[in-house]
């Protein structure tokens, strides 16, 4: 066992504290690049080697809307099918099985009731700031997004695990390997693999139960039984691919929000202005990640021969949308470095786009400016810097300047 009873076989170690990671694990030099980057954009897209770079937000907007030239398959599906048993519509390039899995899981999405889910972890966040006194500290990720999150992924999928610990671990291991280990780390793909096997068993003895006691519910879970558009597997498959990003998505975001706002002087102060306007408060946080985004680059993989923006690119080339860059594209976002909360939503690239959308962004919509305002509103005396659980943001010491009201 490795960590509070989490077996260390699927447990994510701690970053090593190698100069390199220190230098690219804070938002200082992977901003600087994408400034540079988005300020001196050629007119197409960079070519290095095999790889194909677009930077500016055309460009990715272009790439990412071009699924039938530009597939997602050929990245993700062999990882997804490590870890998930079969396919996710994450990992699967426009076909009659992707628009049938796909429409089945947003129509069940949309019969959820996400009221009662914002209601559960606005409550969770109240309890644990109301047990840290004025001057007090709190770790903003493992003893407050993650854990909220991974329970508004219990209330939305229907499992829980054992334990909220290897709940976790489990979902942490599984989403490092599928979208993180791009460098094809064995240890990190065992790990991911085995928590697979747990995630997998969960859900299929979860949905089992709920099939011969005749009782759906009204979770994730109970809508796709109770719609009848997808067999015992297929309902498997798209919460566990659901599932895995879940919760170290919010727990990232949260992290690097809140290290922004340490960064940017003045910048809780107008969010407190703002703690009333759950809009303009999602606002500020969307501006924040484009400072440090939880997930800076997409890749797609040329289905055939093409071109992009000019750019010609070879059968089986990745192409990389740096997505990062692209939000501090002037074209766009005028006065990049400026944090507006006004500007268009839809020109934000943090949950994807074109045909694969993250899935989650509903339950992001509110979940992440929930937990972010609730910690601005006590204010925030002293943000520490992230401390690393390999790729994820593992701890956040934040101490608080106001008492519970």
């Amino acid at each position: 066992m490795s960590k509070g009873g989490v077996p260390s076989s699927i447990a994510t170690p701690a970053r090593p504290p190698g100069l390199l990671a220190r230098l690219l694990a804070g938002p200082t030099l992977p901003g600087l690049a994408a400034r540079i980057a988005a300020r001196f954009a050629p007119s197409r897209p960079v070519r290095l080697g095999k790889r194909v770079i677009a930077i500016r937000h055309a460009h990715v907007r272009e790439l990412l809307g071009r699924d039938l030239d530009f597939g997602i398959a050929a990245v993700n599906v062999g990882k997804i099918e490590e870890v998930n048993g079969g396919p996710f519509i994450l990992g699967m390039d426009r076909s009659a099985a992707l628009e049938r899995e796909r429409r089945a899981l947003y129509k069940a999405l949309a019969a959820v009731d996400l009221s009662r889910l914002r209601e559960g972890a606005a409550a969770d966040a109240a309890a644990r700031l109301a047990a840290v006194p004025a001057g007090g500290t709190i770790d903003a990720v493992e003893a407050y997004a993650r854990p909220i999150a991974a329970r508004t992924a219990q209330g939305l999928f229907g499992i829980n695990g054992p334990d909220d610990l290897i709940f976790m671990e489990v979902a942490r291991s599984i989403f490092a390997h599928t979208f993180l280990n791009l460098g094809g780390d064995e240890a990190a793909k065992q790990r991911g693999i085995e928590a697979g096997r747990l995630m997998q068993a969960w859900l299929a003895e979860e949905i089992a139960r709920r099939r011969a006691n005749a009782a759906p519910g009204d979770d994730l879970m109970g809508q796709l039984i109770r719609q009848g558009l997808l067999d015992d597997d297929a309902i498997r498959r798209a919460l566990g691919g659901m599932m895995v990003g879940s919760i170290d998505t919010t727990a990232t975001c949260v992290a690097k929000i809140l290290t922004v706002i340490g960064r940017e002087p003045g910048m809780q102060y107008r969010m407190q202005a703002d703690l009333a306007d759950q809009d303009r408060l999602y606002g500020w946080c969307l501006e924040a990640l484009r400072k440090w985004p939880h997930n800076p680059i997409l890749l797609r993989e040329a289905t055939a021969g093409t071109s992009l923006s000019g750019r010609t690119i070879g059968q089986g080339e990745r192409v990389i949308a740096w997505t990062e860059a692209a939000m501090l594209d002037p074209a766009v976002f005028p006065g990049p470095t400026r944090l507006r909360p006004d500007r268009d939503r839809a020109a934000y690239l943090h949950f994807g786009g074109g045909l694969h959308p993250c899935s989650g962004r509903a339950v992001n919509r509110f979940q992440i400016p929930l937990l972010v305002g609730a910690l601005v509103s006590r204010g925030l005396a002293r943000i520490g810097s992230v401390r690393w659980a390999g790729p994820f943001p593992g701890h956040l010491d934040v101490t608080l300047r106001e008492g519970s009201a």
